[in-house]
């Protein structure tokens, strides 16, 4: 026995433009589908020289001052169409210069960050809710929600970073807040160089060494999480596609990465690579030892339960 569709009957004339008028959507009839399968990510993988980001900032000191700028940074805009701000889903990365004499006025915002020293002298510090932290190269800094922060260079050198935030994030959740200093710059009311807000180069470099990845400060940034990673040759480190957004920093060493539609490509110190969700990689070491810092979103997806689903 077979059974033969009825088709639906047609809508009373004006049915629709009536729904539309009030503000609703016949779930019937979507113009465009709102659930499938599996994710379908609109962020692409993007690469970043830091040799191109070092020389634009240079560049830019002719004309970009602290007193003129909140800082001096390059954003790393994932080249999606009408995209203006994001490196990816929820994660913005940016490389900064602060030259030496100069300090980047103190806020503070409800979004997360963090710092990824790459070039920086003596003398160079951030001020974190009024404790003076110094920052040498390799070293990750924290900046959790609504702590107030502001950054020095009274050394002879340049330095230059890579700030991390999950800015977009904050702005689709739509709780941004952001507040300047009402002194402009932060008094320094402590000074800790061992603080728990700074993790420290070499103690980074040697645990991906030793571990082959280590987690950094897993508890205190609630959105992002940040792991040291070593390589070795021979040894390629591959991933499914995940459902968290993954940002990765060269920190020493030349590294191989695979991801489509990239391809194959070559990176080097200082050089970022974005890998949005459900974007299957693989890492390669091309010389004896490399070392990755990766960035990701992955504690904000397992906080609320979508590792679960993919036993991320």
């Amino acid at each position: 026995m077979s059974h033969t569709l009825t088709q639906t009957p047609a809508a009373p004339e004006g049915y629709f433009e009536e729904l539309q008028a009030r503000a609703l959507s016949p779930g019937w009839a979507k113009k465009v589908p709102q659930m499938w399968p599996t994710p379908r990510p609109r962020y692409v993988p993007a690469v970043w020289r830091y040799a191109d980001a070092r020389a634009a900032l240079d560049a830019a000191c002719d004309f970009v001052s602290p007193e003129h700028a909140e800082r001096r940074n390059l954003i790393m805009v994932d080249p999606i169409a009408d995209n203006i701000y994001p490196t990816c889903r929820n994660l913005v990365a940016a490389y900064q210069l602060v030259l030496p004499g100069e300090t980047a006025r103190s806020h503070r915002h409800s979004p997360n960050a963090l710092r990824l020293i790459l070039d920086a002298g003596e003398r160079t510090f951030t001020i974190v809710n009024g404790v003076q932290i110094d920052v040498a190269p390799g070293d990750v800094v924290l900046t959790p929600s609504w702590h107030w922060h502001g950054h020095s260079n009274f050394g002879d050198e340049p330095a230059f970073w890579i700030d991390f935030l999950d800015v977009p994030l904050v702005q689709n959740l739509e709780c941004m807040f952001f507040e300047d200093h009402p002194q402009r710059n932060e008094p320094v009311t402590a000074h800790e160089p061992d603080s728990p807000m700074r993790h420290k180069g070499a103690d980074l470099e040697h645990a991906a060494r030793e571990q082959g990845t280590f987690d950094v400060a897993a508890d205190c940034l609630k959105t992002i999480g940040v792991q040291s990673n070593g390589l070795k040759r021979g040894s390629p480190h591959a991933q499914p596609p995940r459902i968290d957004n993954n940002l990765y920093t060269v920190m020493s060493g030349q590294v191989r990465l695979t991801v489509e539609p990239l391809g194959t490509i070559e990176m080097t110190r200082g050089d970022v690579v974005a890998v949005p969700c459900w974007h299957a990689f693989e890492f390669e070491s091309v010389s004896d030892a490399a070392q990755l810092i990766r960035v990701s979103d992955e504690p904000a997806m397992r906080a609320l339960g979508f590792c679960d689903v993919t036993r991320l």
